[in-house]
């Protein structure tokens, strides 16, 4: 019997890892609401993290995923409204974060005096987490106006970091070197926390 299989010629030449269903599906998905949530509370490390990761594999699904992290941003932010508007124990919390100084307290403050409500979309640019907006925001704000203020606070830089990587990815796409993508993607996120480290520190 004479075997009909051909290789084709156009075949891929890289394919996805074999993990990339697994992290671009709802267990991904997932995932990026759970570290949205964690990093909007008392995690450290950006949920950029697993979103730009999922964009370099599967672009499109990967905006669900920004729409889970911000959906865990936002329970977050309302959590730690809420129990900083009872106390001193969440600014504390935020406070032994790793990553997180006293200066940035200070200009999140600086910030509410200057934008109003508007001030936690500042922290991208400032370097300073969502959190420290959350658990200053009591004094400047009702909850309801934070939280609508959240969305597009957090949604800007989530797109900005969903764009540059599914660029990234549809590049290794076109050079046939999408398994590299892994490697990549850690190779940009810790260079960024190496130097984000030296800056705080």
């Amino acid at each position: 019997m004479i075997s009909t299989s051909t290789s084709t010629p156009g075949a891929q030449l890289d394919a996805d890892p074999s993990w990339a269903n697994w992290l671009t599906r709802w267990p991904g998905i997932a995932l990026a609401f759970l570290w949205g949530f964690a990093e909007g509370t008392l995690f450290f490390i950006l949920p950029d993290v697993p979103l730009s990761l999922a964009a370099m594999l599967r672009p499109r699904r990967a905006l669900i995923h920004l729409a889970a992290i911000v959906a865990g941003a936002l329970l977050a932010g309302a959590v730690m409204f809420s129990w900083a508007a009872h106390g001193p124990a969440a600014r504390h919390a935020v406070a032994e974060v790793p990553l997180v100084t006293p200066a940035m307290f200070e200009r999140a403050e600086s910030d509410y005096r200057q934008f109003g409500i508007w001030a936690a979309s500042m922290g991208p640019v400032r370097g300073i987490p969502y959190k420290v907006y959350a658990v200053e925001a009591p004094e400047h704000s009702r909850l309801w106006p934070f939280l609508l203020v959240t969305i597009p606070a957090r949604i800007w830089r989530l797109l900005v970091v969903w764009l540059g990587f599914a660029g990234a990815g549809l590049l290794l796409r076109k050079l046939g070197r999408v398994s590299l993508a892994p490697a990549v993607h850690a190779l940009f996120w810790i260079v960024v926390y190496v130097i984000y480290w030296a800056k705080v520190k």
